[in-house]
């Protein structure tokens, strides 16, 4: 009952060995076995570390119960088995390391790779184990003593977690389609062929097809399958492949295909793997899919962005020549008239001077966005230069009632003219716009290396909310007044492009209510033997002061006569103001004119007119709060309203009337449809307050004659009731009293006849 002794657990390994007939074996009864081998079984036995005991020659095993997870289906037949019989699949890697551990050597193993069969395939499995000789008194080796740890799940998962690592670490700016992803995707899982030995990608097609972009390996999977994943959105399981759909927030964009090892079963581990490579792949794919969509947005912006470049380079240039041949002839005449016509044609300079500079404006925009915006620096005098350019603005705040002052220090640089120019002329006018009373201060110095303009004007400032974006082309600061609605919005856009130009940039320090300070910094390059500002100077800055001309607006001071009619102009620009001025007192009428509709309220309520002229751009609030201030007044509600405006469209001209205007005009106008609607305006007035004056004057008569009594208060009670000029019985008693007496009540009836007769003579002929 040796073999009790030794095998003494009451699990079913235990019970196996003491069931074994061990006589059968080389080892022979237990009875028998040498106390080395007794000692080593009490050893192993009771472990909770999967052991093995290898014995004798032909390796006879024994083992204890913690090894049987080793063993799988090998057991209970690997009980006094024979070594290379039972780990026949993988004896070719153990026999050399037996061989060693039996001449006395021990062996160590780490992370083996073993292809075992015992669970009726061929698994790939790793360990780690040693081989340790038991050695016998005289100092031979009777056996071996074998440690073993199974690490399989610890490789896979190191493995699978380093392909989904990589798979992490394929990005757009590799592959930047759709396609490539899914090429760089099957490449990383190419590398991991033990669990992926075969992978394909399907994109799905517009048409409905799946187009295969990307494989690697041999796997045979039916388009029927792949074509209902697309489908369903389900991942479909085959004995030899997983093909799940790859999807997106709101539909499936491609099919991935991954074949399965035929050395693993297909347990959660491996599941769980799939599941994360399809979800990575899927995310990689979505990813490609909004990169080539804003791709194509951003070509399809930078399209747009280089045909508005090339549409504002060329109706640049296409401009120049006809306002070549504006400008010449228009300043020679003006030089050669005198008196209105003089005036007139100044005007007309000067709108070409600023269409001029617009022109400039939009092509130096158009250069700066194509990086085409180059410097051509010579030697200059930047404080001449700037204290000229100011110069160029001077009447204008003399004529605003602002103090424009300039200190600048003596500097020789080397500097591009006509940017500079620019950039100063811009700020200054700039500043003059916005600044309704105090002064506009404009220094310039050098420090550090460095030449630095500032302009500060005490205006109405810029919201913070707004001082990051006034640098932006096309933006106008909403809220401030100023002088002058007028403007394209790309002035200090322009601005931060030539300091750019040259080399700097501009900076805005400003707070609501006290004003701004515009800081440009460029670097200061010495020069020698400044060259005098050309011609092109003086020009620019005839266009900026042009531009900003300035004069109060004209009032009647003529006391109105009956049959005189009024009209109440609201535009702030000067000589479109000064010009309607002169279309208008032409035709006779007299004409309040007014920059802004703070002040054209007063004047309605001091002068009342017939009609309003007013533009719909106006500095502080526009014409359409003017509008609405007029309707919401009893008394002003009926007064005729003129909407004079550049916005163009049908759209533009609905939203003017649905707000209450009684005309919408656009500029450019025709002079003579202008006056003709004004005068349609002027005499739809004129006979709406005659109508509803006599309306007034006959309904207080019908009331006296009420008040009394007999039969003219019964024809005056009739006429109240129909209050209808084709009233037959009120007319019939009126006509009766009329050929009565001569009474009061008689005279008052025929002026209430010859009334009513009069209204049907002028109202509707024919009506009795």
């Amino acid at each position: 009952m040796a073999r009790v002794g030794l095998f003494t657990g009451d699990e079913e390994t235990s019970a196996a060995h003491r069931g074994l007939d061990w006589g059968s074996t080389s080892l022979g009864p237990v009875e028998s076995w040498p106390v080395e081998l007794r000692s080593a079984v009490r050893t192993v036995m009771p472990s909770q570390i999967p052991m093995l005991l290898w014995w004798g020659p032909d390796l006879v095993q024994i083992f204890n119960h913690a090894y049987m997870p080793v063993l799988g289906d090998k057991f209970p037949a690997a009980v006094g088995q024979r070594g290379s019989e039972c780990w026949a699949e993988v004896w070719d890697e153990l026999a050399p390391l037996a061989d060693r551990a039996l001449s006395g050597c021990a062996t160590y193993s780490e992370k083996l790779r073993l292809l075992l069969r015992r669970h009726g395939y061929l698994e790939e499995t790793y360990w780690t184990f040693s081989y340790s000789p038991v050695h016998t008194d005289d100092g031979g080796v009777a056996g071996i003593f074998v440690a073993t740890t199974d690490v399989t799940a610890q490789v896979l998962s190191e493995r699978r977690l380093e392909s989904l690592h990589r798979l992490g670490m394929v990005t757009i700016a590799e592959a930047d389609t759709p396609a490539d992803v899914c090429r760089a995707a099957v490449e990383v899982l190419a590398n991991n062929r033990p669990d992926v030995p075969a992978v394909k990608v399907y994109l799905c097609e517009q048409d409905g097809h799946e187009d295969l972009v990307a494989t690697s390996g041999e796997i045979d999977v039916p388009d029927e399958i792949v074509r209902q994943a697309a489908e369903t959105g389900r991942t479909q399981y085959l004995d030899h492949a997983v093909v799940a759909p790859l999807q997106d927030a709101s539909a499936v964009t491609g099919v991935l295909v991954l074949g399965l090892s035929p050395l693993r079963a297909f347990d959660d581990l491996y599941a769980g793997y799939v599941d994360l490579v399809a979800a990575k792949v899927a995310a990689l794919l979505g990813d490609a899919h909004a990169y080539a969509a804003e791709r194509a947005r951003a070509e399809a912006l930078s399209e747009l962005a280089a045909a508005k470049n090339r549409f504002f380079q060329n109706i640049s240039h296409e401009f120049r020549t006809p306002l070549t041949l504006l400008l010449a002839p228009l300043g020679a005449l003006v030089e050669d008239e005198t008196g209105e016509r003089r005036e007139t044609l100044a005007a007309a300079h000067r709108a070409a001077l600023r269409l001029n500079r617009l022109v400039d404006d939009l092509l130096d925009v158009a250069r700066a966005e194509s990086d085409r915006l180059h410097a051509r620096p010579e030697p200059t005098d930047l404080a001449e230069l700037t204290e000229g350019c100011v110069s160029m603005c001077r009447a204008t705040a003399d004529g605003a009632g602002l103090a424009l002052t300039v200190s600048a220090e003596p500097i020789t640089a080397a500097i591009d003219q006509e940017m500079w120019a620019r950039i100063v002329l811009n700020l200054v006018s700039n500043a003059i716009k916005f600044t309704d009373h105090g002064a506009v201060t404009v220094t310039l110095r050098r420090t550090d290396g460095q030449v630095v303009l500032a302009v500060a004007d005490t205006g109405a400032g810029i919201p913070p909310g707004e001082q990051d974006r006034v640098f932006d082309r096309f933006h106008q600061v909403e809220g401030p007044a100023g002088r002058s609605r007028g403007g394209t919005g790309i002035g200090l856009a322009l601005v931060a492009d030539l300091s750019g130009a040259l080399g700097g940039q501009v900076e805005l320090h400003s707070r609501t209510g006290e004003g701004s300070t515009f800081t440009v910094t460029i670097p200061y390059v010495p020069a020698d033997v400044p060259v005098p500002a050309g011609e092109r100077i003086a020009d620019l800055g005839a266009a900026f002061a042009g531009e900003e001309r300035r004069q109060e607006p004209v009032a009647s001071r003529r006391s109105r006569t009956e049959d005189e009619r009024r009209i109440l102009l609201v535009e702030d620009n000067a000589d479109l103001r000064a010009y309607l001025v002169r279309l208008l007192t032409g035709q006779g009428w007299t004409v309040d004119a007014s920059a802004d509709a703070e002040t054209a309220l007063d004047r309605v309520h001091t002068a009342r007119p017939d009609p309003v002229l007013t533009d719909v751009m106006l500095p502080g609030r526009d014409g359409l709060a003017l509008l609405g201030d007029l309707r919401g007044d009893q008394e002003l509600a009926r007064l005729p309203v003129i909407l004079l405006t550049a916005r163009a469209g049908a759209e533009s001209t609905v939203d003017g009337l649905r707000l209450g205007a009684d005309d919408y005009v656009v500029k450019p106008f025709d002079p003579a449809e202008l006056i003709a609607r004004v005068r349609v305006h002027l005499e739809l007035s004129r006979f709406r307050e005659t109508l509803i004056a006599r309306g007034e004057r006959q309904t207080e008569t019908l009331r006296t004659a009420v008040a009394t009594r007999g039969e003219i208060g019964k024809a005056m009670g009739i006429l109240m009731v129909t209050r209808r000029w084709d009233g037959d019985t009120a007319f019939q008693h009126l006509v009766s009293l009329s050929q009565r007496s001569n009474t009061k009540l008689h005279r008052v009836a025929e002026d209430v006849l010859a009334d009513f007769t009069r209204g049907l003579e002028t109202t509707a002929p024919g009506a009795r």
